[in-house]
């Protein structure tokens, strides 16, 4: 999701010896904030918050930059439905925001997939909190994910 420690250094270890082409991570991806808006917007009311549960990192700040780039470019498009981040691995916790949040609220997490952070983590933090929140696939199941990322793939492989 973010140009981390994984992006930047293990897989290109992973990759070594081989011609590959290391694409933008997911999460930066320019469209994505306006494909999770559409997406999200029939299951957003009035007076309802989003909290973005995101990975952040004890390694380094990008994570979370990542996370709070995307949720810049996502809160316009929500229409008035403000924005909270929430982490696993660094403050704010998940659980330390969502102490804050009003009862309207959804879980967004910002992954590409639903590994155990989205499966264990994710339930386990909100459970410390006492808070029983409604979570939304994650950003990579929307609708409209396969074929944005078909999109960036095509991009880089096109003649310039």
């Amino acid at each position: 999701m973010s140009a981390g420690w994984f992006t930047t250094k293990v897989l290109p270890k992973r990759l070594q010896g081989s011609y590959r082409k290391i694409l933008p991570p997911f999460g930066l991806d320019a469209a994505l904030p306006g494909l999770t808006a559409t997406a999200l917007a029939p299951q957003l009311q009035p007076g309802s918050n989003l909290l973005l549960a995101a990975h952040g990192s004890a390694r380094g700040q990008m994570a979370a930059m990542a996370a709070e780039q995307f949720a810049s470019r996502l809160a316009p498009l929500l229409k008035g439905v403000p924005v909270e981040i929430g982490y696993v691995e660094q403050d704010p916790t998940i659980a330390q925001v969502t102490k804050d949040l009003p009862e309207r609220s959804l879980c967004l997490p910002f992954f590409s997939q639903a590994g155990d952070h989205v499966l264990y983590d994710l339930p386990q933090s909100l459970a410390a909190a006492k808070w029983e929140i409604p979570i939304l696939p994650v950003t990579g199941a929307l609708p409209g994910v396969p074929r944005l990322i078909a999109k960036a793939i095509q991009a880089t492989t096109e003649d310039p």
